[in-house]
């Protein structure tokens, strides 16, 4: 799995990672924000207080529905209680208070920004029995594949109570996701009061545990560094999901299967090889090896422009021999997110496949079309939801697969896929 350097996290949104990054980037795309008024010759506490009366006042208006799950009377406590505590908080304490504020909406769209420059060269993935890391520097290559029980003498439960109350969520599945993500960024480490420098103590499972020391890597380190995911010898032991995840889009035939395996990590065009180029592809060795099955992999995709998978859509309702049960196959996750959901419902609901995996992290129904409101005095960024899209007449928190798996550490640290294993077991005995 490779950490893609190029997309280092600059700008660290605590509400759903992939999400905010795409919600930012519409915001520095389309400078879609509000600001709140600048007071020159204010003291502090004159700023804060009124920026968080303009968060008050201006975030009801601007969300499509800020009090779908937290009342108004909630909020306005909440808000008023911080504002009377400006004088007695540091600003790193203020912002904290707020974003706890801001997540407790329970708006997975709707966050407080925190800026973070560096990250430790760790990944971590949470499988059935519990938070393993799953790529790193070549420094730390003896711990890949290590179970993590503590960060800076935290354990998981301990940390749990430090960051859920910062993430901004809908469902367990996402939750799930954005915890463990988290851990990478120092900053946010310290933001919860988990580390008081850069450095930081990770604790693997162990005859005894073994600690490692380690140290954060801007953009540039990050650039000019090796990771495991650099080397074709880790690649070849990961699973087949797993590999390419610097592409938005790609797929492979399975010959022994007659399999068309199809990634698809973002509903975005990639630079030299459009979308619509991609379906093309395809459908055309599709047809020309008279695969039987299709496979649509969504899981890792955190969303973008929905509407570019219509083509895809189309060519597959074209095809009867392909559309039909057990012959199509959508693999969804906990990282399945926003436009991504719209794709999965549109599969759901105008095909006949079928969903193998986790409950995804957007919900079938959800806010989004992100917008941002900033804090000119203090220099806060609260990211909001301006539309709501509405995909069933059932309002569930996630959308859960037909066939529910669960993730197996043994499984990917030899090279299998869970997910994937599944559909291609079952279409060799058919």
């Amino acid at each position: 799995m490779k950490l893609k350097k190029r997309k280092l996290v600059v700008i660290l949104v605590i509400a759903a990672i992939i999400i905010a990054a795409a919600g930012i980037f519409a915001y520095n795309l389309f400078n879609r924000k509000i600001s709140s008024p600048v007071l020159n010759n204010a003291s502090r506490n004159e700023k804060w207080t009124a920026d968080l009366k303009f968060v008050k006042n201006e975030l009801p208006k601007k969300h499509k529905n800020l009090f779908f799950s937290k009342s108004k009377v909630e909020f306005d406590r909440d808000m008023d209680s911080l504002i009377n505590k400006v004088d007695k908080y540091n600003d790193m304490q203020i912002k904290w208070e707020l974003t706890k504020i801001i997540s407790s909406i329970n708006d997975s769209h709707t966050s407080v920004v925190i800026q973070s420059k560096s990250a430790y060269p760790v990944s971590f993935f949470q499988f059935e029995d519990g938070i393993y890391l799953i790529n790193s520097s070549l420094a730390y290559k003896d711990f890949w594949g290590k179970k993590l029980v503590a960060v800076n003498g935290y354990s998981i439960e301990q940390l749990h109570s430090k960051l859920d109350p910062i993430i901004s969520k809908d469902n367990k599945a996402i939750l799930k996701n954005e915890f463990y993500s988290l851990l990478r960024f120092p900053d946010v480490l310290k933001f919860a009061g988990i580390v008081k420098n850069d450095d930081v103590v990770f604790t693997f499972e162990g005859s005894p545990n073994t600690s490692v020391t380690v140290k954060p890597l801007n953009k540039e380190e990050f650039d000019k560094t090796k990771f495991l995911s650099d080397d074709p010898k880790y690649i070849n032991n990961i699973p087949l999901s797993k590999q390419n995840s610097d592409k938005n889009y790609w797929f492979k035939y399975i010959e022994k299967s007659s399999t068309i395996y199809v990634k698809y990590n973002s509903c975005s065009n990639m630079k030299n090889y459009s979308f619509s180029s991609f379906t093309k592809d395809v459908f055309k060795t599709l047809d020309s090896k008279k695969a039987k099955t299709l496979v649509i992999d969504l899981r890792d995709n955190g969303g973008g422009n929905s509407k570019m998978f219509d083509s895809f859509l189309d060519e597959i309702k074209k095809r009867s021999n392909i559309n039909k049960k057990g012959n199509l196959f959508v693999i969804i996750g906990r990282k399945t997110f926003s436009s991504a959901i719209l794709n999965t419902m549109d599969l759901k609901n105008n095909t006949n496949a079928l969903l193998i995996g986790e409950p995804t992290g957007g919900k079938p129904n959800h806010f989004g079309e992100v917008k941002v409101i900033h804090l000119s005095n203090t220099n806060v960024d609260i990211q909001y939801s301006s539309k709501y899209f509405k995909t069933t007449s059932k309002d569930t928190d996630s959308i859960y697969p037909d066939v529910n798996i669960i993730l197996k550490a043994s499984s990917y640290f030899n090279g299998k896929d869970d997910f994937l294993n599944y559909i291609l077991d079952r279409q060799s005995i058919k």
